[in-house]
Protein backbone atom coordinates (compact mmCIF):
# COMPACT_ATOMS: atom_id res chain seq x y z
CA UNK A 1 0.00 0.00 0.00
CA UNK A 2 1.31 3.61 -0.97
CA UNK A 3 0.19 6.66 0.93
CA UNK A 4 0.82 10.31 -0.59
CA UNK A 5 -0.98 13.42 1.68
CA UNK A 6 -2.86 16.56 -0.21
CA UNK A 7 -4.18 19.72 0.87
CA UNK A 8 -7.74 20.33 1.07
CA UNK A 9 -7.34 22.84 -1.80
CA UNK A 10 -5.60 20.66 -3.67
CA UNK A 11 -8.25 18.15 -3.09
CA UNK A 12 -11.09 20.46 -4.72
CA UNK A 13 -8.63 21.41 -7.53
CA UNK A 14 -8.52 17.38 -8.28
CA UNK A 15 -12.20 16.79 -7.93
CA UNK A 16 -12.56 19.53 -10.77
CA UNK A 17 -10.61 17.85 -13.23
CA UNK A 18 -12.00 14.26 -12.06
CA UNK A 19 -15.55 15.77 -13.04
CA UNK A 20 -14.42 16.63 -16.55
CA UNK A 21 -12.68 13.84 -17.32
CA UNK A 22 -15.96 11.78 -16.67
CA UNK A 23 -18.13 13.79 -18.70
CA UNK A 24 -15.64 13.23 -21.37
CA UNK A 25 -15.51 9.24 -20.61
CA UNK A 26 -19.89 9.88 -20.88
CA UNK A 27 -19.24 10.79 -24.09
CA UNK A 28 -16.79 8.24 -25.51
CA UNK A 29 -17.75 5.24 -27.22
CA UNK A 30 -17.92 2.24 -24.53
CA UNK A 31 -15.19 -0.06 -24.51
CA UNK A 32 -15.37 -3.64 -22.15
CA UNK A 33 -14.31 -3.13 -18.56
CA UNK A 34 -11.06 -4.06 -17.27
CA UNK A 35 -10.82 -5.68 -13.94
CA UNK A 36 -8.00 -3.82 -12.45
CA UNK A 37 -6.13 -5.59 -9.77
CA UNK A 38 -5.89 -1.97 -7.76
CA UNK A 39 -7.96 1.37 -7.28
CA UNK A 40 -7.06 4.63 -6.10
CA UNK A 41 -9.34 5.66 -3.02
CA UNK A 42 -9.73 8.74 -0.88
CA UNK A 43 -10.68 9.20 2.55
CA UNK A 44 -9.91 12.25 4.98
CA UNK A 45 -8.17 11.97 8.11
CA UNK A 46 -6.91 14.28 11.19
CA UNK A 47 -2.78 14.07 10.87
CA UNK A 48 -1.15 16.70 13.80
CA UNK A 49 -4.15 18.56 14.68
CA UNK A 50 -5.24 19.37 10.50
CA UNK A 51 -8.28 17.91 8.48
CA UNK A 52 -6.28 16.16 5.35
CA UNK A 53 -7.23 13.85 2.37
CA UNK A 54 -5.33 11.37 2.00
CA UNK A 55 -5.18 9.34 -1.93
CA UNK A 56 -4.47 5.90 -1.02
CA UNK A 57 -3.52 2.85 -3.58
CA UNK A 58 -5.45 0.12 -2.57
CA UNK A 59 -6.68 -3.64 -3.85
CA UNK A 60 -10.69 -4.01 -3.58
CA UNK A 61 -11.79 -6.86 -1.62
CA UNK A 62 -12.01 -10.06 -4.32
CA UNK A 63 -15.54 -10.49 -5.55
CA UNK A 64 -17.33 -13.76 -5.94
CA UNK A 65 -16.05 -15.76 -8.85
CA UNK A 66 -18.16 -15.25 -12.02
CA UNK A 67 -19.24 -18.59 -13.97
CA UNK A 68 -18.71 -18.69 -17.10
CA UNK A 69 -20.25 -21.44 -19.93
CA UNK A 70 -18.26 -22.29 -22.82
CA UNK A 71 -19.53 -25.40 -24.95
CA UNK A 72 -17.86 -26.54 -28.29
CA UNK A 73 -18.09 -29.46 -30.36
CA UNK A 74 -14.64 -30.60 -29.77
CA UNK A 75 -14.40 -33.37 -26.43
CA UNK A 76 -13.95 -31.72 -23.41
CA UNK A 77 -11.14 -33.37 -22.58
CA UNK A 78 -9.19 -30.87 -25.30
CA UNK A 79 -10.15 -28.20 -22.82
CA UNK A 80 -8.84 -29.85 -19.54
CA UNK A 81 -5.26 -27.74 -19.86
CA UNK A 82 -7.51 -24.33 -20.40
CA UNK A 83 -9.50 -25.15 -17.57
CA UNK A 84 -6.51 -25.57 -15.18
CA UNK A 85 -5.05 -21.98 -16.79
CA UNK A 86 -7.93 -20.79 -16.03
CA UNK A 87 -7.83 -21.36 -12.46
CA UNK A 88 -4.53 -20.02 -12.17
CA UNK A 89 -4.58 -17.09 -14.31
CA UNK A 90 -8.69 -15.66 -14.47
CA UNK A 91 -9.40 -16.03 -10.31
CA UNK A 92 -12.60 -14.02 -10.70
CA UNK A 93 -13.67 -16.60 -13.23
CA UNK A 94 -15.08 -20.21 -12.77
CA UNK A 95 -14.79 -21.39 -16.42
CA UNK A 96 -17.05 -24.37 -17.01
CA UNK A 97 -16.33 -26.01 -20.46
CA UNK A 98 -19.54 -28.45 -22.02
CA UNK A 99 -19.72 -30.28 -25.07
CA UNK A 100 -22.52 -30.06 -27.27
CA UNK A 101 -23.05 -33.39 -29.84
CA UNK A 102 -22.37 -33.13 -33.98
CA UNK A 103 -24.67 -35.83 -35.06
CA UNK A 104 -26.35 -34.06 -38.09
CA UNK A 105 -23.19 -31.81 -38.69
CA UNK A 106 -22.65 -28.41 -38.29
CA UNK A 107 -26.30 -27.59 -39.28
CA UNK A 108 -27.56 -29.73 -36.43
CA UNK A 109 -25.18 -28.24 -33.99
CA UNK A 110 -26.07 -24.47 -35.17
CA UNK A 111 -30.26 -25.96 -34.29
CA UNK A 112 -28.70 -27.26 -30.26
CA UNK A 113 -27.37 -24.15 -30.21
CA UNK A 114 -30.11 -22.02 -30.77
CA UNK A 115 -32.25 -24.52 -28.88
CA UNK A 116 -30.07 -24.32 -25.35
CA UNK A 117 -30.69 -20.76 -25.59
CA UNK A 118 -34.56 -20.48 -26.21
CA UNK A 119 -34.68 -22.45 -23.43
CA UNK A 120 -32.50 -20.46 -20.94
CA UNK A 121 -29.51 -22.69 -20.34
CA UNK A 122 -26.39 -20.61 -19.47
CA UNK A 123 -24.43 -20.28 -22.68
CA UNK A 124 -21.59 -17.54 -22.38
CA UNK A 125 -18.79 -18.59 -24.86
CA UNK A 126 -20.18 -20.08 -28.38
CA UNK A 127 -17.69 -21.91 -30.51
CA UNK A 128 -19.10 -22.94 -34.21
CA UNK A 129 -17.51 -23.13 -37.58
CA UNK A 130 -18.40 -20.62 -40.22
CA UNK A 131 -21.35 -22.74 -41.57
CA UNK A 132 -23.56 -21.38 -38.67
CA UNK A 133 -22.13 -18.22 -38.48
CA UNK A 134 -24.81 -16.36 -40.87
CA UNK A 135 -27.49 -17.57 -39.11
CA UNK A 136 -26.24 -17.09 -35.37
CA UNK A 137 -25.49 -13.70 -37.07
CA UNK A 138 -28.85 -13.05 -38.32
CA UNK A 139 -30.01 -13.98 -34.99
CA UNK A 140 -28.25 -11.99 -32.63
CA UNK A 141 -26.74 -14.81 -31.18
CA UNK A 142 -23.39 -13.67 -31.15
CA UNK A 143 -22.05 -10.36 -29.72
CA UNK A 144 -19.62 -8.30 -32.46
CA UNK A 145 -16.01 -8.13 -31.57
CA UNK A 146 -14.15 -5.23 -32.73
CA UNK A 147 -15.26 -3.07 -29.28
CA UNK A 148 -13.02 -6.12 -27.70
CA UNK A 149 -10.31 -6.67 -30.37
CA UNK A 150 -9.16 -3.16 -31.09
CA UNK A 151 -8.06 -1.93 -27.32
CA UNK A 152 -6.78 -4.82 -26.44
CA UNK A 153 -2.94 -5.78 -27.47
CA UNK A 154 -3.10 -9.28 -26.62
CA UNK A 155 -6.28 -9.98 -29.10
CA UNK A 156 -4.41 -8.36 -31.61
CA UNK A 157 -1.66 -10.39 -31.61
CA UNK A 158 -3.85 -13.51 -32.13
CA UNK A 159 -5.45 -11.53 -35.31
CA UNK A 160 -1.78 -10.63 -36.34
CA UNK A 161 -1.13 -14.57 -36.68
CA UNK A 162 -4.32 -15.81 -38.26
CA UNK A 163 -4.71 -15.77 -41.62
CA UNK A 164 -6.76 -13.39 -43.18
CA UNK A 165 -9.60 -15.92 -45.24
CA UNK A 166 -9.77 -17.32 -41.86
CA UNK A 167 -11.01 -14.11 -39.96
CA UNK A 168 -13.07 -13.05 -42.72
CA UNK A 169 -14.76 -16.37 -42.78
CA UNK A 170 -16.12 -15.66 -39.29
CA UNK A 171 -17.64 -12.44 -40.07
CA UNK A 172 -21.28 -11.56 -40.75
CA UNK A 173 -22.42 -8.11 -41.69
CA UNK A 174 -18.58 -6.32 -41.72
CA UNK A 175 -18.69 -8.14 -38.00
CA UNK A 176 -16.00 -10.29 -36.69
CA UNK A 177 -18.47 -12.49 -34.67
CA UNK A 178 -15.73 -15.05 -32.96
CA UNK A 179 -12.30 -15.39 -33.07
CA UNK A 180 -10.49 -18.54 -35.28
CA UNK A 181 -9.71 -20.89 -33.28
CA UNK A 182 -8.99 -23.77 -36.19
CA UNK A 183 -9.35 -24.82 -39.39
CA UNK A 184 -10.04 -27.63 -41.79
CA UNK A 185 -9.85 -28.08 -45.73
CA UNK A 186 -10.00 -31.66 -47.03
CA UNK A 187 -6.76 -33.31 -48.26
CA UNK A 188 -6.16 -37.15 -49.78
CA UNK A 189 -5.35 -39.73 -47.33
CA UNK A 190 -3.56 -42.75 -49.33
CA UNK A 191 -2.35 -45.83 -47.45
CA UNK A 192 1.25 -45.94 -48.46
CA UNK A 193 1.61 -49.76 -47.68
CA UNK A 194 -0.48 -50.73 -49.89
CA UNK A 195 0.74 -47.88 -52.58
CA UNK A 196 4.10 -49.79 -52.71
CA UNK A 197 2.54 -53.34 -52.24
CA UNK A 198 0.56 -52.75 -55.39
CA UNK A 199 3.65 -50.74 -56.99
CA UNK A 200 1.62 -48.06 -57.55
CA UNK A 201 3.59 -44.55 -57.33
CA UNK A 202 2.69 -42.18 -54.42
CA UNK A 203 -0.28 -39.26 -56.06
CA UNK A 204 1.74 -36.31 -57.50
CA UNK A 205 0.65 -32.69 -56.68
CA UNK A 206 -0.75 -31.77 -59.55
CA UNK A 207 -2.93 -35.13 -60.34
CA UNK A 208 -5.74 -35.30 -62.53
CA UNK A 209 -9.69 -37.22 -62.36
CA UNK A 210 -8.22 -39.27 -64.96
CA UNK A 211 -5.26 -40.13 -62.87
CA UNK A 212 -6.96 -40.77 -59.82
CA UNK A 213 -9.54 -42.99 -61.56
CA UNK A 214 -6.54 -45.21 -63.11
CA UNK A 215 -4.83 -45.16 -59.75
CA UNK A 216 -8.70 -46.54 -58.47
CA UNK A 217 -8.96 -49.21 -60.62
CA UNK A 218 -5.19 -50.55 -60.16
CA UNK A 219 -5.69 -50.52 -56.49
CA UNK A 220 -9.56 -52.27 -55.71
CA UNK A 221 -9.71 -55.65 -55.67
CA UNK A 222 -13.65 -55.77 -54.54
CA UNK A 223 -15.38 -59.75 -54.58
CA UNK A 224 -17.86 -59.06 -51.87
CA UNK A 225 -15.59 -60.79 -49.51
CA UNK A 226 -14.37 -60.01 -45.64
CA UNK A 227 -10.50 -59.11 -47.44
CA UNK A 228 -12.19 -56.56 -50.09
CA UNK A 229 -9.83 -53.46 -50.52
CA UNK A 230 -12.01 -50.57 -51.56
CA UNK A 231 -10.10 -47.75 -53.06
CA UNK A 232 -11.45 -44.97 -52.53
CA UNK A 233 -14.15 -43.71 -50.14
CA UNK A 234 -15.91 -40.33 -49.71
CA UNK A 235 -18.55 -38.43 -47.98
CA UNK A 236 -21.74 -38.73 -49.40
CA UNK A 237 -23.36 -36.04 -47.63
CA UNK A 238 -22.40 -32.67 -45.94
CA UNK A 239 -21.66 -29.72 -47.55
CA UNK A 240 -18.01 -29.67 -46.63
CA UNK A 241 -17.34 -33.06 -48.21
CA UNK A 242 -19.50 -32.48 -50.87
CA UNK A 243 -18.09 -28.84 -51.90
CA UNK A 244 -14.04 -30.11 -51.67
CA UNK A 245 -14.73 -32.72 -54.79
CA UNK A 246 -17.08 -29.63 -56.57
CA UNK A 247 -14.60 -26.84 -55.89
CA UNK A 248 -11.87 -29.24 -57.52
CA UNK A 249 -14.54 -28.63 -60.58
CA UNK A 250 -15.08 -25.52 -60.53
CA UNK A 251 -18.59 -25.09 -59.51
CA UNK A 252 -20.30 -25.31 -56.13
CA UNK A 253 -24.39 -26.23 -55.35
CA UNK A 254 -24.92 -22.90 -54.30
CA UNK A 255 -24.28 -19.44 -56.94
CA UNK A 256 -20.88 -17.32 -55.58
CA UNK A 257 -22.94 -14.73 -53.65
CA UNK A 258 -25.24 -18.23 -51.92
CA UNK A 259 -28.22 -16.46 -52.66
CA UNK A 260 -29.65 -19.15 -55.66
CA UNK A 261 -29.69 -22.69 -56.88
CA UNK A 262 -26.86 -23.69 -59.11
CA UNK A 263 -27.46 -26.94 -59.22
CA UNK A 264 -28.35 -27.01 -63.04
CA UNK A 265 -24.49 -25.64 -63.84
CA UNK A 266 -23.31 -28.81 -66.00
CA UNK A 267 -20.43 -29.05 -63.56
CA UNK A 268 -22.27 -29.94 -60.85
CA UNK A 269 -23.86 -33.15 -62.36
CA UNK A 270 -20.63 -34.33 -64.04
CA UNK A 271 -18.96 -33.77 -60.67
CA UNK A 272 -21.72 -35.92 -59.07
CA UNK A 273 -21.68 -38.61 -62.10
CA UNK A 274 -17.65 -38.61 -61.57
CA UNK A 275 -18.48 -39.98 -57.80
CA UNK A 276 -21.62 -42.10 -58.70
CA UNK A 277 -19.31 -43.99 -61.20
CA UNK A 278 -16.87 -45.00 -58.50
CA UNK A 279 -19.76 -46.66 -56.35
CA UNK A 280 -21.96 -48.41 -59.05
CA UNK A 281 -20.05 -48.34 -62.47
CA UNK A 282 -16.29 -49.04 -61.24
CA UNK A 283 -16.50 -50.27 -58.20
CA UNK A 284 -13.75 -48.81 -56.89
CA UNK A 285 -15.48 -47.23 -53.78
CA UNK A 286 -18.31 -48.34 -51.39
CA UNK A 287 -21.97 -46.39 -50.76
CA UNK A 288 -20.66 -44.31 -48.78
CA UNK A 289 -24.27 -44.65 -46.21
CA UNK A 290 -23.26 -46.23 -42.99
CA UNK A 291 -19.88 -47.57 -44.35
CA UNK A 292 -16.96 -47.66 -41.35
CA UNK A 293 -15.00 -45.31 -43.12
CA UNK A 294 -12.31 -45.05 -40.11
CA UNK A 295 -12.42 -48.47 -39.30
CA UNK A 296 -11.61 -50.45 -42.71
CA UNK A 297 -9.01 -47.25 -43.23
CA UNK A 298 -7.04 -48.63 -40.42
CA UNK A 299 -8.00 -52.44 -40.91
CA UNK A 300 -6.12 -52.18 -44.31
CA UNK A 301 -9.22 -52.37 -46.69
CA UNK A 302 -9.45 -49.07 -47.99
CA UNK A 303 -6.52 -47.33 -49.61
CA UNK A 304 -7.74 -43.22 -49.80
CA UNK A 305 -9.99 -41.48 -48.19
CA UNK A 306 -10.51 -37.43 -47.96
CA UNK A 307 -10.48 -36.17 -44.55
CA UNK A 308 -9.05 -33.17 -42.81
CA UNK A 309 -6.67 -32.97 -39.83
CA UNK A 310 -8.91 -34.17 -37.13
CA UNK A 311 -8.58 -37.84 -38.82
CA UNK A 312 -4.95 -37.47 -37.85
CA UNK A 313 -6.49 -38.18 -34.34
CA UNK A 314 -7.92 -41.43 -34.78
CA UNK A 315 -4.62 -42.81 -36.45
CA UNK A 316 -2.42 -41.89 -33.94
CA UNK A 317 -4.75 -43.64 -31.28
CA UNK A 318 -4.61 -46.41 -33.58
CA UNK A 319 -0.78 -45.85 -33.82
CA UNK A 320 -1.88 -46.49 -37.27
CA UNK A 321 1.47 -44.55 -39.48
CA UNK A 322 1.26 -46.07 -43.05
CA UNK A 323 -0.10 -42.97 -44.44
CA UNK A 324 0.60 -39.82 -45.96
CA UNK A 325 -1.13 -37.02 -47.60
CA UNK A 326 -1.89 -35.10 -50.80
CA UNK A 327 -4.26 -32.94 -52.60
CA UNK A 328 -7.25 -34.29 -53.90
CA UNK A 329 -7.14 -34.74 -57.51
CA UNK A 330 -7.97 -32.19 -59.53
CA UNK A 331 -10.35 -31.17 -62.98
CA UNK A 332 -10.83 -27.51 -63.68
CA UNK A 333 -10.99 -23.87 -61.84
CA UNK A 334 -8.34 -22.32 -59.97
CA UNK A 335 -9.05 -23.92 -56.19
CA UNK A 336 -7.62 -27.11 -54.57
CA UNK A 337 -9.48 -27.73 -51.86
CA UNK A 338 -12.20 -26.30 -49.35
CA UNK A 339 -11.69 -24.49 -46.17
CA UNK A 340 -13.58 -23.92 -43.15
CA UNK A 341 -13.10 -22.87 -39.54
CA UNK A 342 -14.35 -22.53 -36.13
CA UNK A 343 -13.89 -20.36 -33.53
CA UNK A 344 -14.80 -18.83 -30.30
CA UNK A 345 -17.66 -15.79 -29.38
CA UNK A 346 -19.26 -14.31 -27.23
CA UNK A 347 -23.05 -14.59 -26.54
CA UNK A 348 -25.53 -11.38 -26.87
CA UNK A 349 -27.47 -13.27 -24.24
CA UNK A 350 -24.40 -13.36 -21.51
CA UNK A 351 -24.47 -11.71 -18.13
CA UNK A 352 -20.85 -11.48 -18.25
CA UNK A 353 -19.24 -10.02 -21.38
CA UNK A 354 -16.13 -8.66 -19.86
CA UNK A 355 -15.79 -12.01 -17.92
CA UNK A 356 -16.49 -13.92 -21.17
CA UNK A 357 -14.20 -12.24 -23.46
CA UNK A 358 -11.10 -12.75 -21.16
CA UNK A 359 -12.02 -16.54 -21.75
CA UNK A 360 -12.68 -16.18 -25.23
CA UNK A 361 -8.82 -14.78 -25.33
CA UNK A 362 -7.69 -17.63 -22.89
CA UNK A 363 -9.40 -20.26 -25.50
CA UNK A 364 -7.95 -18.84 -28.35
CA UNK A 365 -4.44 -18.69 -27.54
CA UNK A 366 -1.12 -20.45 -28.40
CA UNK A 367 -1.56 -23.26 -25.35
CA UNK A 368 -5.06 -23.69 -26.18
CA UNK A 369 -3.54 -24.66 -29.60
CA UNK A 370 -0.89 -26.35 -28.96
CA UNK A 371 -2.97 -28.95 -26.96
CA UNK A 372 -5.43 -29.53 -29.83
CA UNK A 373 -2.25 -30.49 -31.92
CA UNK A 374 -0.94 -32.75 -29.79
CA UNK A 375 -4.50 -34.71 -29.78
CA UNK A 376 -4.57 -35.04 -33.25
CA UNK A 377 -7.09 -32.31 -34.31
CA UNK A 378 -7.88 -29.36 -36.28
CA UNK A 379 -5.23 -27.01 -38.02
CA UNK A 380 -5.00 -24.79 -36.12
CA UNK A 381 -5.32 -21.23 -37.26
CA UNK A 382 -2.65 -19.56 -35.73
CA UNK A 383 0.84 -19.45 -38.29
CA UNK A 384 3.23 -19.28 -35.35
CA UNK A 385 1.85 -22.84 -34.05
CA UNK A 386 1.20 -24.22 -37.48
CA UNK A 387 5.34 -23.67 -37.51
CA UNK A 388 5.95 -25.38 -34.74
CA UNK A 389 7.76 -28.84 -34.46
CA UNK A 390 4.68 -30.24 -32.91
CA UNK A 391 2.31 -29.69 -35.64
CA UNK A 392 5.01 -31.94 -38.14
CA UNK A 393 5.60 -34.26 -35.21
CA UNK A 394 1.55 -35.22 -34.70
CA UNK A 395 1.06 -36.43 -38.52
CA UNK A 396 2.67 -37.78 -41.39
CA UNK A 397 5.45 -36.42 -43.73
CA UNK A 398 3.11 -34.10 -45.94
CA UNK A 399 1.78 -32.27 -43.32
CA UNK A 400 2.72 -29.13 -44.03
CA UNK A 401 0.12 -29.71 -47.22
CA UNK A 402 -2.85 -28.66 -44.34
CA UNK A 403 -1.82 -24.88 -44.16
CA UNK A 404 -0.36 -24.08 -47.29
CA UNK A 405 -3.43 -25.48 -48.62
CA UNK A 406 -5.11 -22.21 -47.30
CA UNK A 407 -4.04 -19.95 -50.45
CA UNK A 408 -5.79 -22.75 -52.85
CA UNK A 409 -8.78 -22.91 -50.66
CA UNK A 410 -12.50 -21.36 -51.01
CA UNK A 411 -14.84 -20.94 -48.36
CA UNK A 412 -17.53 -23.66 -47.51
CA UNK A 413 -20.66 -22.83 -48.69
CA UNK A 414 -22.69 -21.28 -45.64
CA UNK A 415 -25.60 -19.51 -46.40
CA UNK A 416 -28.43 -18.33 -43.38
CA UNK A 417 -30.64 -21.06 -44.00
CA UNK A 418 -27.71 -23.65 -44.00
CA UNK A 419 -29.52 -25.87 -41.65
CA UNK A 420 -31.98 -26.49 -44.02
CA UNK A 421 -30.75 -27.14 -47.42
CA UNK A 422 -27.65 -29.39 -46.09
CA UNK A 423 -30.27 -31.98 -45.17
CA UNK A 424 -32.56 -31.54 -48.94
CA UNK A 425 -29.19 -32.13 -50.31
CA UNK A 426 -28.29 -34.80 -48.37
CA UNK A 427 -31.37 -36.44 -48.90
CA UNK A 428 -30.82 -36.24 -52.57
CA UNK A 429 -27.38 -37.06 -53.16
CA UNK A 430 -28.36 -40.28 -50.96
CA UNK A 431 -30.97 -41.16 -53.96
CA UNK A 432 -27.44 -41.40 -56.66
CA UNK A 433 -25.20 -43.61 -54.50
CA UNK A 434 -27.72 -46.26 -54.08
CA UNK A 435 -28.95 -46.07 -57.87
CA UNK A 436 -32.71 -45.01 -57.06
CA UNK A 437 -32.62 -42.20 -59.22
CA UNK A 438 -29.92 -41.12 -62.39
CA UNK A 439 -27.78 -37.62 -61.52
CA UNK A 440 -30.11 -35.60 -63.72
CA UNK A 441 -33.33 -37.05 -62.21
CA UNK A 442 -31.74 -36.08 -58.33
CA UNK A 443 -29.96 -32.57 -59.51
CA UNK A 444 -33.22 -31.61 -60.60
CA UNK A 445 -35.17 -32.32 -57.85
CA UNK A 446 -32.24 -30.90 -55.22
CA UNK A 447 -32.56 -27.58 -57.89
CA UNK A 448 -36.19 -27.42 -57.41
CA UNK A 449 -36.28 -28.07 -53.74
CA UNK A 450 -33.43 -25.63 -52.66
CA UNK A 451 -34.27 -22.76 -55.01
CA UNK A 452 -37.68 -22.58 -52.88
CA UNK A 453 -35.54 -21.92 -50.01
CA UNK A 454 -33.77 -19.55 -51.27
CA UNK A 455 -36.39 -17.47 -52.61
CA UNK A 456 -37.96 -17.86 -49.46
CA UNK A 457 -34.66 -16.40 -47.91
CA UNK A 458 -34.83 -13.63 -49.80
CA UNK A 459 -38.14 -12.47 -49.48
CA UNK A 460 -37.16 -12.71 -45.28
CA UNK A 461 -35.18 -10.50 -46.14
Amino acid sequence: MSDKTISRRDFLRLGTVAAAGAALAACATPTPQVIREEVEVTRVVEKEGETVVEVVTATPPPKEPVTIVATSQMSITTWDNSVERAKERLPGINLRVTQTGMPGGWSAYADRVITQIAGGEQLDVIMIAVEGIPLLGAKKILRPLEPYIEPDAEAQEIIDDTHPLLLSMLQWEAKQLEIPFSWNNMVMYYNTKIFAEKGIDPPKEDWTWDDFLDTCLKVADVKGTADDLYAYSFWGSGMFGMCAWYFVNDTSPLTDDWKDSNMLDPKVAETLQFLADLILKYKVAPNPTGWDEWGQFHAGHLAMRTCGRWCISGSLNEGFTDYDLQYQPYKSGPFRTVAGTDGWGIATMSRYPDEAWQVVKLLSGKEASLDMVRLGGNIPTLRSVAEMPEFKEYGPPNTAIFYESLDYAKTVVSPPNFNVIEPILDRNYATIWNGEKTVEEAVQTAHEELQAEMDKLKAEG
